[in-house]
């Protein structure tokens, strides 16, 4: 699956979001804005390939590994 199917499947954004090789810790309530840059169209196509959650100074963590081109 593509990252941005994987994210825009997500809509709470009490967690944060870190896409290894792309952004770290990002408030999720920030992706809206980040999709609007242009760096985005590079990384919106790459291919998940390992997603996990845990836990970051008491807030969860999503946390993506996406295929290096």
């Amino acid at each position: 699956m593509k990252l941005s199917e994987v994210l825009n499947k997500f809509k709470n954004d009490a967690f944060l979001l870190t896409v290894n090789g792309w952004c770290d810790e990002l408030p999720f309530s920030e992706y809206e804005d980040e999709k609007k840059q242009e760096y985005w169209k590079n990384y919106r196509d790459c291919k998940v390939i390992s997603m996990y959650i845990l836990t970051t100074n008491d807030r969860p963590e999503l946390i993506i590994d996406i295929e290096k081109e």
